[in-house]
């Protein structure tokens, strides 16, 4: 685990958990933005980047290296922390922990633990793992799953996009692609979350919502003081990837909000 450190002069800290599956260039229209108000902690995953070698292993580790690295470099407390996709698994585990306090948020289309049997688990750990290596292997697979009309931030070359994502996502050995999924969806938390005071958010795009209706009832019931918020007209992890401005106005607003209303 690696955590690049952006807008080292502000004041206001913020850890950024990112989705998986996506390279650090696919965030950093938006880590630029956030740059210019917050101290960033960006967080790299094992196995995510060829310049950092290893596998990933489990949220579990993940977390536990991020905790250590704040408390290393002195970060006793945050004043904001997002999490979206597997890295919303990774930051609703964190707040579970409760080891260093959070002040507010934000999960964003985060996953949480099957409450299934295990044989179901495991079968669907091998529809995920398949469906990745589809997707890594074929331009018209994943052009499919997210249209690069759709997926293609405003300014950038579709074309140059895609054609570096294919390279990106032959890097991923199976020991990873397997790790990822099967942590993400079955991590462990303790039976009730530490009682930290965070200001809580569950993010949702509107177009991911049935998807994402077992994740919101998890969160409802482990976090009973999060609020639940549809964003419109939004994919999973649109929002953050391919609309960095309206991404920052929105985590922004909830992040800086001194009210209860959230």
């Amino acid at each position: 685990m690696q955590i690049l450190e952006h807008g080292q002069a502000q004041e206001r800290t913020l850890l950024f958990f990112p989705c998986t599956a996506e390279p650090v260039w696919a965030f950093a229209d938006t880590i630029t933005q956030l740059s210019r108000k917050w101290r960033v902690f960006q967080v790299i995953y094992d196995g995510h980047q060829p310049e950092y070698p290893g596998d990933f292993t489990s949220v579990e580790q993940t977390v536990d290296e991020v905790i250590s690295y704040l408390e290393n470099h002195g970060i006793s407390r945050l004043d904001g922390a997002y999490g979206c996709s597997m890295g919303g698994a990774c930051l609703t585990r964190m707040l579970a922990l409760g080891k260093i306090p959070i002040s507010r948020a934000i999960i964003d289309g985060g996953i949480t633990p099957y409450q299934l049997p295990f044989l179901v688990r495991k079968l669907l750990l091998a529809r995920d793992v398949l469906s990745f290596k589809m997707a890594a292997n074929s331009r018209k697979i994943l052009e499919a799953a997210f249209p690069p009309e759709r997926f293609t931030p405003a300014g950038h070359d579709p074309k140059k996009e895609y054609d570096a994502m294919e390279d990106y996502l032959k890097i991923f050995s199976d020991r990873t692609i397997r790790n990822i999924f099967w942590s993400a969806n079955n991590y462990a938390l303790p039976k009730c979350p530490a009682k930290t005071g965070t200001k809580l958010t569950y993010w949702y795009g509107d177009d991911e919502k049935r998807d994402r209706r077992r994740d919101i009832q998890f969160i409802k019931r482990y976090f009973p003081q999060a609020r639940i918020h549809g964003i419109p007209k939004m994919a999973h992890a649109e929002l953050v990837m391919v609309h960095p401005e309206k991404f920052c106005w929105y985590a922004e607003k909830f992040l800086t909000l001194q009210t209860e209303e959230a």
